[in-house]
């Protein structure tokens, strides 16, 4: 490893003798001639471009944590817009008493800090946070309410009312007087790439995704949690080059309990038997969840791992047994597809509504008939979903947000969620921006911002780091970049990443598979394990006075009592049973939790 997982700190600002005082991280290292320090948690990417810009000499190896104190005493608060990789800085410039404070523009580390009248306390994970006696533990009811109506943005708010976080792509310095935030990363909607011919994005792509992979393979050895898709296989081509076996663990739905019907399959088996035969250094692994899992929505050890709730605990209980196989054999993390469909998977139906407003009608004609395979109903399906609610205005209704997100209507009243909501661009419906590269901007800074949240507690909750590399910037400012045309085009979807998976050898099951898989498709029948708990989760919130006050516990109790007699039921159900239900329950476990730390 090139640097630390975590720090925790603290600082003294003494404006009278400007001394430090304090409690530096265990892993930082000197800067500033012995004036100061710089920390560093996660990894720095294209060393050799960076040594190069800080005239460092050629040929000679850094570590992580030097190159960031040499970039931060080159160019102190503009230091951050120079760095790559996925991290998390603090510096302390004793001449200067400023406490610099980072982390990377995707936010897949950032900085929690606390401050008093003369102290600054900071840490890369709210649960090291919290360790530090005096750190208050207040919920911060405006964070919860924006986290169950999904109103996320870029901003510096966390569940805690006193504590802060890095806002994404940008950097803090505190000092006695004050703070100030400078950003350094925007994604530009009007960045173009245009190269001569097709085959020339295919191979920049590819050339970017080996570049994300092997920077993050520095870190040690790593496991592929997979899949049957487009985005696992792209993992896989991209790191099989640099090992000498890739493990590649995937999930299988229990054995025995029933699936509720829904578009997709359930089974990877054929799809991921298929690559490992194609790719024998990848050695295929099937795993299904241990029937002790923890599926209840009040999932504790989840909750204080992280020290914040999460929205849909099952999906994590599902998943937990691969990371802790990927920890047994060795690995360091496990390398994921998280935010591929985004970028290099992107599937390209935004173009569609472009193409109407561009009044390319023949062209539209063409992709409609061709992407729809000639079937009516799916011709329908498209022009419905892809034009008819992309072009109309975007319909604010409360009582879509009411099915989903478990709060009162006297919370979205009082705390005026709906205009907010509007404010920040976060359609209930989710039907933003018609423009394919707008869209996917606003969904990617809508994601980032509580992505670092979700991380750190994967992290502590696993025991096993976790690495996204088709959230690479640079590859993301790549797909962000290209024509719409490369993503779709004579109706083949995710045409840029279908393309580099054949060049690569990936077999045609997987690169002409127009169907997804299904995540924890056995949903129900967990859920049905932990029913019984229920009214007692119940009872607990009632006797909480904020829980109380912001979640709607009499639906809840409507929900556990009016329950699906199977799993059929249950799938026409499922905004309710599985994601309203979880969510409300998880927010109101955290909040008796933080009510119990106090």
């Amino acid at each position: 490893m090139h640097s630390v997982s975590e720090f925790t700190g603290s600082v003294f600002f003494d404006p009278d003798t400007l001394q430090y005082s304090g409690a530096a991280p265990a892993c930082a290292v000197p800067a500033w001639g012995g004036q100061g320090w710089v920390a560093l948690a996660g990894r720095l990417d294209d060393h050799q471009s960076l040594a190069d810009a800080l005239g460092l000499p050629p040929g000679e190896s850094f570590s992580d944590s030097l190159l960031a104190a040499r970039a931060i005493e080159r160019w102190g608060n503009d230091a951050p817009r120079h760095l790559l990789g996925d991290f998390a800085l603090a510096a302390w410039h004793g001449a200067e008493q400023q406490l610099i404070l980072a982390g990377d523009a995707m936010c897949m580390r950032t900085i929690y800090y606390w401050r008093d009248r003369d102290r600054v306390v900071f840490s890369t994970s709210l649960r090291g946070l919290l360790t530090v006696p005096d750190v208050p533990r207040v919920v911060n009811e405006l964070f919860v309410v924006d986290f169950l109506a999904q109103n996320f943005g870029d901003d510096d708010a966390t569940f805690y009312r006193d504590i802060y976080k890095l806002e994404p792509g940008a950097c803090v310095v505190l000092t006695a007087g004050g703070k100030s935030c400078q950003v350094f990363h925007r994604f530009d909607p009007e960045r173009r790439i245009h190269f001569k011919r097709d085959q020339d994005y295919v191979d920049r792509a590819r050339e970017l995704l080996d570049h994300a992979v092997a920077d993050r393979l520095r870190e040690g050895p790593v496991a592929i949690m997979g899949s049957g898709g487009l985005d696992s296989a792209c993992l896989a081509v991209a790191t099989l080059p640099h090992v000498g076996t890739l493990p590649f663990l995937t999930m299988l739905p229990e054995p025995g309990q029933p699936c509720p019907p829904a578009p997709g399959y359930i089974d990877e088996t054929p799809f991921v038997a298929a690559l490992a035969a194609a790719f024998p250094a990848l050695r295929a692994e099937f795993i299904t969840p241990p029937t002790q899992s923890e599926w209840g929505p009040d999932n504790w050890r989840l909750l204080t791992a992280g020290a914040i709730p999460y929205r849909m605990p099952d999906q994590i209980a599902w998943l937990d047994a691969p990371a802790r196989r990927a920890a047994a054999l060795g690995a360091t993390h496990y390398l994921t597809g998280a935010i591929g469909n985004h970028t290099l998977t992107w599937d390209g139906l935004r173009y569609l509504p472009m193409l109407f407003q561009q009044r390319r009608w023949p062209t539209l004609l063409r992709e409609l008939l061709l992407t729809s395979r000639g079937q009516p109903r799916a011709l329908a399906g498209l022009i419905k979903n892809q034009l008819y609610l992309a072009l109309r205005q975007p319909r604010f209704d409360e009582a879509t947000l009411l099915a989903t997100c478990g709060l009162k209507t006297t919370t979205l009243h009082s705390f005026d969620v709906m205009e907010r909501l509007r404010q920040r661009g976060n359609d209930p419906d989710f039907r933003l921006a018609v423009d394919g590269r707008a869209w996917r901007i606003a969904a990617i800074r809508r994601n980032r911002a509580r992505r670092a949240d979700g991380m750190n507690m994967l992290r502590a909750y696993q025991g096993i780091g976790n690495s996204a590399p088709l959230g690479d910037l640079r590859l993301v400012e790549f797909c962000l970049a290209i024509p719409e045309d490369q993503y779709l085009r004579d109706g083949e979807t995710r045409w840029l990443a279908r393309r580099l998976l054949r060049q690569a050898g990936v077999p045609a099951r997987i690169t002409e598979n127009r169907q997804r898989g299904r995540q924890h498709p056995e949903w129900f029948a967990h859920m049905q394990r932990v029913r019984p708990s229920l009214p007692a989760q119940l009872d607990r919130l009632r006797r909480s006075a904020t829980a109380s006050r912001l979640l709607d516990l009499d639906r809840l109790e409507r929900l556990i009592n009016d329950w699906p007699k199977d799993a059929v039921a249950a799938q026409a159900r499922r905004h309710q049973v599985q994601v309203l239900l979880q969510g409300a329950f998880s927010v109101g476990a955290f909040i008796t939790w933080v009510e119990g730390t106090n």
